[in-house]
């Protein structure tokens, strides 16, 4: 080497102000749990929306039967109409009646099956598979009885919604964020260590430095800090508290159309139809002999069909407010 020359090399290390890096790092598992949780309230609420759909699809199915059962009965009326006008003791408005309301339920049918094909695509959709694959006729489900109090679920609510655990997380996030944005008011320190050695048999001489990085100018960068923190802590707060009030109505709101859809399909069944389907047999039979006409059959006809698809309808809808009550109470119905 040249004379004059040497050799250097040097490690320098930053070390921040005590509590920084614990602050940190408790922010970056904190940000990571509210994620945690913010899929788990996605994954809750595309099963409750699964569920959901498939109990629409299970109540089309189930109204498409009754449509066509009650279709073949309605042609049995319309046959018994044609046998009636064939020897003189009808007429052939009747027949022509039962006709019309024939094609009114293949109307409906027509619908029905509609709903029922978008609502296969709808669920493959969430299954992730093809809007047209099939969907397997032997899936069936039971749901466990809605015995709890709206108090009770709201209480549920505020213990299992994970929206409102991811708020928390979020909250707690902004708490530790504030506190280490006070932190940088505090001065971060830096330690130097340095050797050389010059090239014609000088010893190597080494040297420490220490340096203490002071916030001069806080007021512009570290002052800001702090306020952007305690404003994202407290939009947090209003967010969490905004969840919870939106929830809150959302549970109380299912509860109460759970509660009213079941009361009126036990109605259907209990009261409602038995006494619908006594009054078409009465009518039939009053008929046959000629003591009503074909009209108060088919207005009987007509309303056990309509009470039979409301009593499905009914019950649909109160297993759908089970499913949606289940992502923001932790509670399971349908299984």
């Amino acid at each position: 080497c040249a004379s004059g020359s040497f050799r250097q090399f040097g490690v320098a290390q930053e070390i921040p102000f005590p509590g920084k890096r614990g602050l940190k790092s408790r922010v970056a598992a904190t940000e990571a749990e509210a994620a945690r949780w913010d899929y788990e309230a996605t994954r809750r609420r595309l099963v409750a929306d699964l569920k959901a759909a498939f109990v629409e699809y299970q109540y089309l199915n189930r109204s498409l039967d009754i449509l066509d059962r009650n279709k073949t009965r309605l042609d049995q009326f319309r046959q018994i109409a044609e046998a009636r006008f064939s020897v003189g003791q009808g007429v052939q408005q009747d027949v022509l009646k039962a006709q019309v309301e024939i094609s009114l339920i293949l109307e409906r049918q027509t619908l029905f099956e509609q709903q029922r094909d978008s609502l296969r695509a709808q669920i493959n959709g969430l299954l992730f598979r093809p809007p047209d694959t099939p969907l397997d006729s032997a899936l069936s489900f039971t749901a466990v009885p809605l015995t709890y109090s709206a108090e009770e679920l709201r209480a549920l609510l505020r213990q299992n919604y994970p929206a409102l655990k991811r708020d928390e997380r979020v909250i707690d996030r902004g708490q530790q964020a504030l506190a280490l944005a006070r932190k940088e008011l505090l001065p971060d320190f830096g330690v130097n260590v340095t050797t050389q050695k010059y090239v014609g048999g000088m010893p190597w001489m080494y040297g420490v430095d220490v340096m203490v990085k002071v916030p001069l100018f806080w007021q512009r960068k570290q002052r800001p800090m702090i306020a952007e923190a305690a404003a994202a802590l407290e939009g947090g707060r209003q967010m969490r508290d905004a969840t919870l009030a939106t929830a809150s109505a959302q549970v109380t709101e299912e509860y109460l159309a759970g509660t009213t859809t079941n009361r009126l399909a036990e109605l259907y069944s209990d009261s409602v139809l038995p006494q619908a389907r006594l009054s078409l047999e009465s009518s039939l039979a009053s008929y046959q002999v000629g003591r009503v006409d074909f009209l108060s059959v088919l207005t009987n006809f007509m309303t056990v069909l309509s009470y039979e698809i409301s009593y499905e309808e009914q019950h649909a809808r109160y297993l759908q407010a089970l499913a949606r009550l289940e992502p923001l109470t932790g509670l399971s119905f349908i299984r």
